[in-house]
């Protein structure tokens, strides 16, 4: 199967190593508008470096990647479509709600197959909790409360992830991952949603907790944040309270190794590694040969873009979000 990859940022190179990793895949080009950022990975996968998308369908995918800003999305997706390439698109999958809904309709209609790439699906301690809750083993599920926090990233071109107008802050970008995991673990949508939020010196409503109903009368608590030390490190804590049982984990503990330096600084290196990347490749690149549903599909990626925009909203008003009125006249 030959591969695109548009963008060539911390998130298409762990694609790209995802992809080096599949068997029977060839990256065959990578595409940024920093040059010598597409050079450097294409060179990494032994791909050809590229301008655009354009430049990556002349190479022939059959599968594209898109690993680009957010508000790219929309247009990347539907270009891709429209050449006839199975598209695998980052969360979220896009930055407002019509352009998701456009991204589903496009779907719908195509002939490839689109997946959105919220990756804590498979992540293996995820992937195991959602197992034990659809075999029964702690019974209907009625809370369930996840914590992502991390420092301001600074890996973004031109730091966009800083701008909220252009990623929607921690909420959109990284509480997104909750969203989604917490509906798929429960097999249920939100129905209400309430956020509070502050601003810190990293940046407008980048520490914020997120409280949520689900249609089947579970209740979440989601919190996140972009201003923790960066000594701190990327940390994640869940638990999952049904009425026959309580499953939890986090990762405080769970650390392969640690660097102290002189400078006060700390470095974690991470045991899960990029395994969960490698297996949602895996499951798209399979869905693909087969001819097989997308293993996420634009339509749940169009949910926790939903959710994530309603609780963006109750920050913004400081009222609760009713989801289904709100879809109803919600333009972004």
């Amino acid at each position: 199967m030959r591969v695109g990859i548009v963008g060539a940022g911390y998130i298409a190179a762990a694609h790209a190593s995802a992809y080096a990793h599949t068997d029977g895949v060839d990256v065959v080009a990578v595409a940024d508008h920093v040059p010598e950022k597409a050079e450097r990975l294409a060179r990494r996968v032994g791909a050809t470096p590229a301008a655009d998308l354009n430049d990556v369908l002349r190479a022939g995918p059959d599968l594209v990647s898109i690993c680009t800003p957010t508000p790219s999305h929309h247009d990347l997706v539907l270009h891709a479509l429209d050449a006839g390439v199975h598209v695998l698109c980052e969360k979220p999958v896009a930055r407002t709600l019509a352009e998701g809904e456009a991204i589903v309709a496009a779907a719908e209609a195509a002939t490839g197959t689109v997946m959105v790439g919220h990756v804590s699906r498979f992540e293996p301690d995820h992937r195991r909790a959602q197992q034990l809750v659809a075999r029964g083993r702690i019974g209907p599920l009625r809370m369930m409360s996840q914590s992502i926090t991390c420092t301001m990233p600074d890996w973004s071109e031109g730091g966009w992830l800083a701008d909220p107008a252009q990623s929607g802050g921690p909420i959109l970008d990284l509480a997104v991952h909750s969203l989604d995991f917490l509906a798929w673990v429960n097999q249920s949508q939100p129905v209400r949603v309430r956020a509070v939020a502050r601003d810190t010196d990293r940046g407008p409503a980048t520490y914020a907790l997120i409280t949520l109903r689900y249609d089947n009368g579970a209740l979440g608590l989601v919190e996140t944040s972009w201003a923790h030390p960066e000594a701190h490190g990327f940390q994640l804590s869940t638990e999952l309270v049904g009425a026959d049982g309580r499953i939890a984990w986090g990762y405080d503990g769970l650390v392969g190794g640690v660097l102290h330096a002189a400078d006060g600084t700390t470095t974690r290196w991470d045991p899960l590694g990029d395994r969960g990347f490698r297996s949602e490749v895996a499951a798209m690149v399979g869905a693909v040969r087969t001819g097989g549903p997308a293993p996420v599909s634009a339509a749940e990626g169009l949910a926790a873009l939903r959710t994530a925009l309603a609780a963006i909203e109750s920050v913004r008003t400081g009222r609760t979000i009713d989801l289904a009125p709100w879809t109803a006249q919600a333009g972004s």
